[in-house]
């Protein structure tokens, strides 16, 4: 790719990766030595990368010895370098916080003087599909330490790229922040759903009692089985799915269920205009999966749009007088639901569940006003999980098009000191 001399800022200039940085590959020492293996010198590999979260290495899965880095012809990194993978999984990088060596799959960087680490580790990170292209080999494609040296960039003066540098880490600050909020809410959830579905609204119960099965729940509520508060389950549609069509419903597969309950946008499908009649949901219905991914539900709500739903799922539909299709939904996100799975798929020789065995289902049940606000807290925790998931994208989306602007100069940073 070629930088278009016109387009270059003033006090910019256009360099090769070879000019601001020392490319220095990786390599594997022998296994066959257990000499080499097990010393003081962190050793990682591309994997580790494609697993980390945020900017930073700290710290390798695996660590050799002196002898091992001398056989290998290895070098040790310094702190502040910027890991680049250029083989299989091209163009991942990170900046290392401790000196660390690297296997084959690693063109890495050590800046020369006027290069600033963290606006090295965005200059490439922008630069991944252009080394994407420059991969090349039939058994895995590879961006060699030459065209590493060769990728063009452009190069603004060091207080510039701190000052670049800064406002993209101030966002990706914003982002980690973000992470650690949702992570935390999701643990909160996780806590209160078990707290809630065991036992019950905080300072509402006194009383308990001893359930086979379900342990001490609160003496009012009920233990049923969840076929006594359904109508009779029903297995879904059979016909094929069609093409994606928005007029027709849509024909929901156990494929287009997630783990934790929500309908997929991507690859839907429709249903049968023929076959459609009699499987058609309505809000509160309730899908358990009977093969495959055994044990996953799906509580349709009509935001979803019609659907019909297909014949490996199995239909409950709560009676009004007894259960409220949310509760019984949060029940199967607890950890006796997921227990009770375990349990059935090993009695089986298949994995497999039927609408018998999951009429079977034990619940502990409140009544229906504890039901309803049992659910409501709940409701509220994953509505401020989805409001900080809606932020963290909004900033993911903002990162992208500002990294783009300030690493090309179309935006310059004030660089004066407040």
């Amino acid at each position: 790719m070629r930088i278009d001399a016109t387009q270059v800022p003033e006090g910019w200039r256009i360099a090769r990766l070879g000019q601001v940085a020392e490319v220095v590959g990786g390599s594997t020492p022998s296994r066959a030595r257990p000499e080499f293996w097990g010393g003081d010198i962190p050793w990682v590999v591309p994997s580790e990368l494609t697993e980390l979260a945020g900017r930073y290495l700290q710290g390798s899965r695996e660590s050799i010895t002196i002898d091992g880095l001398e056989s290998a012809g290895l070098r040790v990194l310094p702190a502040g370098s910027i890991l680049l993978t250029t083989r299989a999984t091209i163009g991942l990088v990170a900046i290392n916080t401790l000196p660390i060596s690297t296997n084959q799959g690693f063109q890495s960087l050590v800046r020369r003087n006027g290069t600033e680490s963290l606006w090295l580790y965005y200059c490439i990170s922008s630069k991944r599909r252009e080394l994407e292209r420059r991969g090349a080999g039939s058994t895995f494609r590879e961006v060699s330490r030459d065209s590493v040296r060769a990728l063009p960039i452009l190069l603004p003066p060091l207080a510039e790229q701190r000052a670049i540098a800064a406002v993209l880490d101030s966002i990706d600050e914003a982002i980690e922040s973000a992470d650690e909020v949702i992570a935390a809410t999701e643990r909160l959830r996780d806590a209160l759903l078990h707290e809630l579905l065991t036992r019950g609204l905080p300072g509402q119960h006194s009383e308990w009692k001893e359930v086979p099965g379900l342990g001490a729940i609160p003496a009012s509520w009920k233990a049923v089985r969840l076929g006594k508060v359904c109508d009779v389950p029903r297995y879904g549609a059979g016909a094929p799915a069609q093409p994606f069509d928005p007029n027709q419903p849509r024909y929901v597969r156990i494929t287009d269920i997630t783990d934790d309950g929500h309908l997929r946008r991507t690859d839907a499908r429709s249903a049968d205009p023929e076959r459609v009649e009699g499987y058609e949901l309505q809000a509160g219905d309730l899908l358990f999966a009977r093969s495959g991914s055994v044990g996953r539900s799906y509580l349709y709500r009509p935001e979803d749009g019609p659907c019909v739903y297909a014949g490996y799922l199995i239909r409950f539909r709560a009676r009004s007088n007894a259960a409220v299709p949310r509760f019984l939904e949060l029940w199967t996100r607890g950890q006796f639901y997921r227990r009770w799975v375990a349990s059935m798929l090993r009695a089986g020789a298949q994995p497999n569940i039927n609408a018998t065995e999951y009429s079977s289902l034990p619940v502990a049940l409140p009544p229906l006003a504890e039901q309803t606000a049992i659910a409501a807290v709940l409701d509220s925790v994953d509505a401020s999980i989805e409001r900080a998931r809606e932020e963290r994208a909004v900033l993911s989306t903002v990162v992208t098009s500002i990294s783009d602007a300030l690493l090309t100069g179309r935006v310059r940073v004030d660089q004066r000191k407040k």
